[in-house]
């Protein structure tokens, strides 16, 4: 989950990035167009002026006469600069960005908490019924055998690990042993025999099993050798 969301996290910072750019590009492009309007509008404006404009004449003119004025309107075919619009769609760009980018945040952090509970509620519904248990001592190993069912009200299993531990007499931990089940997937209903051995040698008193999924999560198995719901896994070789 933490891996997914720094992966959407670089993404959206990346879009953000690519926006900016293509943005200030535009904005860049935008302006040079405008001061190129604007420079030559000016230049017609001069030309235009210096035409119409009368030739001056060389000569002194009488006491109490002043000369014409002429007229000078600045900036009278000088257009007006205006704001260019992309600082607005720049913003509002920005904005959407990251209001998706938090949206798909959200959905993700909403979604695991989801997922979390429906794979404990499937590891809750996973367990296996044991229906037979046998041990074979060796010169150096202890060789266990047994049958397994999945219950028909339970979920598809694969990869089964059944692990073995050792014990001495005081309770001490000898040595353990692991190995797959035989069938590999065991729908509802299946059984499946299973044989793991364990290094061992006459200090071994006692022995437990036990059973994990393909992800390593532990799955309850019920005794049905005997009666009642609830059976010891301690077992004597």
């Amino acid at each position: 989950m933490d891996t997914t969301l720094v992966i959407v996290t670089v993404l959206s910072m990346a879009m953000a990035s690519a926006l900016s750019a293509i943005v200030w590009r535009m904005l860049r492009v935008e302006r040079q167009r405008s001061n190129a309007r604007v420079a030559a509008l000016a230049a017609l404006a001069a030309e235009a002026s210096s035409k119409d404009r009368p030739a001056r004449v060389e000569h002194d003119l009488p006491m109490g006469e002043e000369p014409p004025r002429s007229v000078d309107i600045p900036g009278m075919f000088v257009e007006n600069e205006r704001r260019s619009p992309w600082g607005v769609r720049f913003a509002v760009m920005t904005s959407m960005a990251l209001v998706v980018s938090s949206i798909v945040l959200f959905s993700l952090a909403a979604r695991a908490p989801r997922a979390a509970t429906t794979s404990a509620g499937a590891a809750a519904k996973a367990e296996l019924e044991l229906l037979s248990l046998q041990d074979a001592r060796q010169a150096d190993s202890l060789t266990i055998t047994g049958l397994v069912q999945n219950p028909r009200t339970g979920v598809p299993l694969s990869r089964i690990a059944v692990t073995a531990y050792t014990f001495d007499g005081a309770g001490s931990f000898l040595a353990s042993g692991r190995a797959l089940i035989d069938v590999t997937a065991l729908a509802p209903g299946g059984e499946s025999p299973f044989t793991v051995t364990v290094p061992a040698g006459n200090t071994v008193a006692r022995y437990r099993i036990g059973f994990r999924d393909e992800a390593g999560r532990v799955i309850a198995h019920v005794d049905r050798r005997q009666p009642g719901p609830v059976a010891s896994n301690w077992q004597r070789p």
